[in-house]
């Protein structure tokens, strides 16, 4: 037979019954085809929604850090040639500074920025008036477009004075200047200034300065960045707590006043900014890494900033810290999208196996007639492909017309594909199968020990496999516990690792499918001593159907990722909460130096049930040349033990530093390691410039950092050494610890930092990255469960005409509807049921051995690693939408058993 015929014994004819089969089963291929173009449509729709949420997650880090993500290159005051001449050309030199340093910014970085703008300020001042002095500052601002940054209410813009003559026997420093500014309409209103009003300003200055009121205005753009080193400017700041000033008040000059400032003032104490403004909607994730290592370079290297005037400005930002630090948290919630694309593809292609299996299974008589008058099995796969082939391509081109409305093209395309091919290629490798096990001749020995030779080969070559499958199961766990599931080297997804959940199910099914005959074996024992005819009938069926383990398997992946996306997010939900104590320590924690008046003026608020101040000095001598180095914390003792208790930790003593007589020198509490060094030697610290001598009352578990720690109270250590010790970390605890910060304005104490416990659990929550992150696992556990019910019907109506045989030899018997549904459950039930146990102990084990691989604790932010959580959510979701499934088959099956014609089905049977 040449190679023309074998292709015409082929394909000869295929078209024309491809299309008779097609008109017969149109409804099933048009179900068919809906559902791989829903399957081909969320696995394409997927991975987009995680560029698209890594995006907007970029996006926001860069927002939510301004004005700290904003690129600023900051450069002290221009030293002029002579002192005390006054330099006219400086608006032209503020702009040629501005023009110089983007010149110097790498084109590919500015594409991320907008910008610049300028501002040039002077460092505080103290401003003299008639009803008291308030914290001043002076300042120039130049905005990005140009345009004129205010709009003056009352009075006039101030403009340039006369110069003063300067004699050459006259000091610079007695020298009366004077420089016209503009005021806040609402500062103006804080101090009762009005145009005309004079303030006597004192600060680092060359000479006597006095700045002359001309004006208020009002500012046209209050969120423009040039104001966002100057609020001030803007409009009247409250005084720092525990201070006598009467409120922090910004001086605005213009082009024309800016000479007259620049004279009278140090050039040590006048800042210039050039403020380049991160633009969020130009950055993605995908980019983000660059500009990290782009703003990092020029951050290490700011020579291409120089001015004109050899003045080397420094690069102040935290954007590539921002963007590096998101990259750690995006990798977390890569790691588990990557887990549930692939669970979902592999749930997918299930799903389309299981739908191919039903087609093949409704045409089986058909098939086996086809193979019987002659057909090869080449020629059956071929109709299949036929038939497959344009029903998938049209599933696909629908699903990817329905992706491009509402997403853009980019992305990955391979997971489409996948579920694609199942599609494809499923109908024939099933339809071929079917046929080459119904006609396909198979010499059996005549000898029994011949034949139990070749099965237990048989039996081999399954159980080779079935180890192959656990082996690799085991090393993608061993290695992803190893590795994680990114790449280090290039920061993708490895995503053989990531099938590690799915070949984990793979290897449960494998063991469940060996436990559950003898379990179903059992049962029919139990059945057959009952009265019942459904459970015996339907524990034998069950036990038959058991060695296919498609359906079992589906389940079994469906259920472990609804169960590990209902961990992951309580995971991260109660993580955050946690991280948030753990990282604010209360309700408000305030980083930086607080004097102890503006430590009572905080007790003094409402709202408050402890401030605890503490400083800690570390690498400290402890004993007059013992070579021991400890940590030194000072701390309020009562508020300290009311902030722990709060914490939940146990006492750590502290009472002990306040009981007893005084001592030789400072109550001190120790650790354990340092105490044999206390009792052998002088107990005394090094604290700043002198020892210290120590009183120890006692050992404490306290330590800071894991080091060797000295405790002492922060009060007594400032009487002992006759200054006052302020406070570098102070916790609030109490319903009204923001409210207290801000009255207090302790916020604007220099070189302090706040850090609410509300607002940092909010920005975590709120962020994109991670309510995508929760959004999408939620989503997915629906169409998961979606997917579960499904492939039990599927798995059901498959069966169904098998079963059919049974029912109608059963009705003669007395069968009633009622008995046949049942039985019908109870066939599908042990699937159901092993399915549900199998995916049930996989999804929770997953998150507890992958913890560190999956990156949990760089979504909640847990400086300790992160607790899995459990909840019982997914598993009464598994549960209920199983028990859906399969009340939907049963309900399906029954209704098209309704018009059977019971003597056609037992003649069907007899056959």
């Amino acid at each position: 037979m040449n190679v023309s015929t074998r292709v015409r014994t082929v394909v000869g004819g295929a078209p024309l019954l491809v299309r008779r089969r097609a008109r017969t089963d149109a409804g099933l291929l048009a179900l068919t085809g809906a559902l791989v173009a829903a399957l081909v449509l969320v696995a394409l729709l997927a991975p987009r929604l995680v560029t698209s949420v890594a995006d907007e997650g970029a996006r926001d880090v860069v927002e939510r850090g301004r004005p700290a993500t904003d690129v600023v290159a900051r450069v002290s005051g221009a030293v002029p040639p002579k002192a005390g001449v006054r330099p006219d050309h400086a608006p032209d030199d503020q702009r040629s500074a501005a023009r110089t340093v983007a010149a110097g910014v790498p084109a590919s970085m500015l594409r991320d920025l907008a910008g610049p703008s300028l501002s040039t300020f002077t460092s505080a001042w103290t401003g003299n008036l008639p009803s008291g002095q308030f914290v001043a500052r002076a300042g120039y601002v130049l905005p990005a477009d140009g345009a004129d940054p205010v709009r003056w209410v009352t009075g006039r813009a101030p403009e340039q004075l006369d110069d003063v003559v300067v004699t050459e026997d006259q000091s610079l420093a007695n020298v009366e200047r004077r420089v016209e500014v503009g005021v806040s309409v609402d500062g103006a209103r804080a101090l009762g200034l009005e145009p005309g009003d004079e303030v006597r300003v004192t600060t680092a200055m060359v000479s006597r300065l006095t700045a002359v009121v001309v004006g208020t205005y009002e500012v046209t753009d209050a969120d423009d960045p040039v104001w966002t080193t100057l609020p001030e400017l803007v409009r009247a700041m409250p005084a720092p707590g525990g201070s006598a000033d009467l409120a922090a008040v910004g001086l605005l000059v213009t082009d024309a006043s800016l000479p007259d400032l620049l004279v009278a003032v140090q050039p040590s104490a006048v800042t210039t900014d050039v403020r380049f403004v991160s633009v969020p909607d130009r950055i993605t994730a995908a980019r983000a890494q660059v500009i990290a290592a782009e703003v990092a370079a020029l951050r290490t290297d700011p020579r291409p900033l120089q001015l004109l005037d050899a003045r080397q400005p420094t690069l102040l930002t935290s954007l590539d810290d921002e963007l590096l630090a998101y990259r750690d948290r995006l990798a977390g919630a890569t790691a588990q999208a990557s887990v549930l694309l692939m669970g979902i593809v592999a749930v997918g292609g299930l799903t389309v196996l299981l739908a191919a299996r039903l087609m093949v299974e409704r045409r089986s008589r058909g098939l086996t007639l086809e193979r019987a008058r002659g057909a090869s099995v080449t020629s059956v796969g071929w109709r299949a492909l036929l038939e497959s082939v344009p029903v998938t391509l049209a599933a696909t081109a629908l699903a990817v017309a329905a992706l491009l409305l509402v997403m853009p093209p980019q992305g990955a395309w391979w997971p489409g594909v996948a579920v694609a091919t199942v599609g494809v290629v499923a109908p024939a490798l099933l339809a071929g199968a079917l046929v080459r096990r119904s006609w396909t001749g198979r010499r059996v020995p005549a000898n029994r020990a011949d034949r139990d030779r070749l099965a237990s080969r048989r039996r081999t070559r399954r159980l080779v496999a079935e180890l192959t499958l656990l082996a690799v199961a085991t090393g993608a766990l061993l290695s992803v516990r190893a590795r994680g599931l990114l790449s280090s080297s290039v920061g993708d997804v490895d995503w053989l690792l990531a099938a590690t959940p799915v070949l984990l199910a793979g290897a449960a099914t494998v063991l469940t499918a060996h436990a559950l005959p003898p379990v179903l074996r059992r049962l029919r024992a139990v059945a057959s001593r009952g009265p019942a005819l459904a459970g015996l009938v339907a524990t034998a069926r069950a036990e038959r159907a058991s060695r296919t383990a498609i359906p079992l398997l589906s389940v079994t992946v469906a259920v472990a990722l609804m169960v590990f996306s209902g961990i992951t997010v309580a995971t991260v939900d109660r993580g955050q909460v946690r991280a948030a104590d753990l990282v604010v320590g209360g309700d408000v924690r305030i980083d930086g130096p607080v004097g102890d008046d503006a430590l009572a003026a905080l007790r003094e608020q409402d709202g408050l049930t402890s401030v605890t101040g503490s400083r800690t000095w570390v690498s400290r001598t402890f004993g007059v040349g013992s070579g021991v180095d400890v940590t030194l914390l000072a701390v309020d003792t009562g508020p300290f033990e009311a902030l722990r208790a709060a914490r939940g930790e146990g006492g750590a003593g502290l009472a002990r530093l306040a009981d007893g007589a005084p001592g030789t020198g400072v109550p001190a509490l120790v650790t354990a390691d340092l105490e044999p060094i206390a009792e052998t030697t002088d107990p005394q610290v090094w604290v700043t410039e002198s020892f210290v001598a120590l009183d120890p009352r006692g050992t404490t578990d306290l330590r800071v950092d894991g080091a060797p720690t000295v405790v002492v109270d922060r009060a007594a250590l400032a009487a002992a050494m006759g200054i006052e010790i302020p406070a570098e970390t102070t916790w609030l605890l109490g319903p009204g610890a923001d409210a207290a910060v801000t009255a207090t304005a302790v916020e604007g104490l220099p070189n302090v930092r706040v850090l609410s416990r509300t607002d940092w659990l909010d920005a975590w929550n709120t962020s994109p990255l991670t309510t995508g992150l929760r959004t999408l696992l939620r989503v997915a556990q629906g169409a998961l469960a979606v997917l579960a019910v499904v492939a039990l019907v599927l798995t059901v109506v498959a069966t169904a005409r098998d079963r059919r045989r049974t029912l109608h030899v059963l009705r003669t018997l007395g069968l009633d509807a009622g008995t046949a549904r049942r039985l019908s459950a109870g066939e599908a039930a042990p699937v159901a049921v092993a399915g549900l146990l199998a995916g049930c102990a996989i999804g929770v084990a997953v998150p507890w051995l992958l913890t560190g691989a999956l990156g949990l604790s760089t979504l909640t932010g847990e400086p300790d690693g992160t607790r899995v959580a459990t909840t019982w959510v997914p598993f009464v979701l598994a549960a209920g939408a199983l028990a859906l499934g399969l009340a939907v088959a049963v309900e399906v099956e029954a209704r098209t058993r309704r018009d059977d014609d019971l003597a056609l089905g037992i003649r069907e049977a007899e056959r």
